[in-house]
């Protein structure tokens, strides 16, 4: 497998330094990957008009002093974030003449870090399902299989880079967004710390409220946990705009010698699959392999920390999102919002205080957790990947959609970083595990997870249109 959209994003990063490949030939290669590859997975709404003239007039400067990790690699971003000249659309058709001036801190990052965004990728309606899809922009498909989703809302991100329409992909992480794609899609993220990656919308008429503030994450997606980690370098670059961005370099902790990963093949009141059983497994192995330290586990109010998200994020979508969505949504997504706030409790004045005071709380006790830890593995969904669109074919089925997402809800909650990565193949489908650290133990966990990563291999190989490249 010699195709320039082969190649690792560390790797295109390294040949355009040595003057191996020009970043045009770069960009070329990828731009044509798009349009082959597109029309039949629909993962790319819009390419980006002014990608060639930004490789051209990257070669021409020549290779800056101290290049970036990312410097002339091909991206996406997707569009639920602002882009100068670009609508931030969020999947809904009244907002689909959206465009503004400026960009939105981490694709500004992205410029400034020498990538060359090449398109644009799809999301669904708000933002706010397990598969991407919107009547917009149409429906989003998994390459290993059509029928599966691709996970939302980063799906068509997930789906992008692992058929090597860019190097990496822009994503974000509200209740799994990241992870989940990722899952599907047998590719590798991380959903930073809270504050890590600077987050804010400059074109948008209204700030985003709070508790979505305080739960939501961007972050990039990669086919290697090394460009994952070069792409999180770039991302997180400090931006003024958002005065909750943290540069902590780490938790802090003192570690002894020997790394200790705590685990929990299921410490949720829902049904696991014997698919993620078996995905548990050969991470443990891995991980043993690689000569870690394992414990047997239980995280503390694990149940109580997932649906406390639930709560408290379906309370302010009732007093903020809701008659926008009720307006601009299509019957099929107020159907599911109906589902979501069905399944979850609206808080008064004194019970969001009291969640809010319980969500501390909670945090406080997975902080003393990893004290006696230094990583904790569970799965990053309780079931395999699911039918595409399920949730708009059979509503009835929501509440076991929600229920196998309760080890994503859990992080989104407390706002660690966890790294997802794939394990294995399950009847053609991709399988994995996520990687949860202390907060802002983001640097930590990449590492421990190459570690994994080294003992259990890729998987994004095996997708057909690179097998027949071989």
């Amino acid at each position: 497998m010699d195709d320039i959209t082969s190649w690792s994003a560390t790797e295109t990063a390294r040949k355009i330094q040595r003057k191996d490949v020009s970043i045009v030939e770069v960009t070329q290669a990828h731009i044509a990957r798009m349009e082959a590859l597109n029309p039949a997975l629909n993962v790319i709404t819009t390419p980006v008009a002014e990608a060639l003239d930004t490789a051209r007039a990257l070669d021409a400067a020549g290779l800056p002093d101290a290049p970036g990790p990312l410097h002339g690699v091909p991206v996406t971003t997707k569009i639920n974030v602002d882009q100068a000249g670009y609508p931030n659309s969020n999947g809904v058709p009244a907002f689909k003449d959206s465009a503004g001036p400026d960009d939105a801190p981490v694709v500004s990052n992205l410029k400034t870090g020498g990538a060359v965004i090449i398109g644009r990728t799809n999301t669904p309606e708000f933002s706010m399902r397990w598969s991407t899809s919107n009547p917009l922009h149409g429906v989003s498909l998994n390459p290993w299989d059509a029928t599966v989703t691709p996970g939302g809302s980063s799906g068509a991100a997930a789906a992008a880079v692992a058929v090597g329409i860019g190097a990496i992909a822009h994503g974000n992480d509200l209740g799994g967004s990241l992870r989940y794609p990722a899952y599907c899609c047998g590719v590798t993220t991380i959903r930073p710390s809270f504050g890590r990656v600077p987050a804010m919308n400059p074109n948008q008429p209204a700030e985003r409220p709070p508790l979505t503030q305080t739960m939501s994450v961007q972050g990039p997606i990669g086919r290697s946990v090394a460009d994952v980690r070069a792409a999180l370098q770039v991302m997180s670059m400090r931006d003024c705009r958002d005065p909750l961005q943290v540069q902590a370099a780490n938790s802090g902790r003192t570690r002894d010698k020997t790394v200790t990963i705590g685990y929990a093949v299921n410490p949720f009141d829902a049904p696991v699959d014997p698919a993620v059983e078996n995905a548990m497994q050969i991470a443990v192995d891995g991980l043993r392999a690689a000569g870690f330290a394992l414990r047997d586990v239980t995280p503390p109010f694990a149940d109580e920390t997932a649906r406390l998200w639930g709560n408290m994020l379906m309370t302010e979508v009732n007093h903020t999102m809701r008659p926008a969505i009720e307006e601009h949504g299509s019957p099929a997504m107020n159907r599911v919002l109906q589902e979501y706030f069905d399944r979850f409790a609206f808080l008064d004045i004194a019970g969001l205080f009291g969640a809010m005071t319980r969500k501390i709380q909670l945090q406080r006790a997975w902080s003393v957790m990893f004290d006696d830890i230094d990583l904790f593995l569970m799965p990053t969904s309780l079931l395999r990947p699911i039918e595409n669109d399920l949730d708009f074919k059979s509503p009835d089925r929501i509440p076991e959609i929600l229920d196998a997402q309760l080890p994503l809800h859990a992080i989104n909650l407390l706002g660690l970083p966890s790294v997802a990565l794939p394990t294995h193949l399950e009847d053609g489908i991709p399988l994995g595990v996520q990687l949860v650290a202390p907060m802002h133990d983001d640097w930590f966990a990449l590492d421990m997870a190459e570690r994994l990563e080294s003992e259990i291999g890729t998987i994004w190989q095996d997708l057909p249109c690179w097998s027949k490249r071989r």
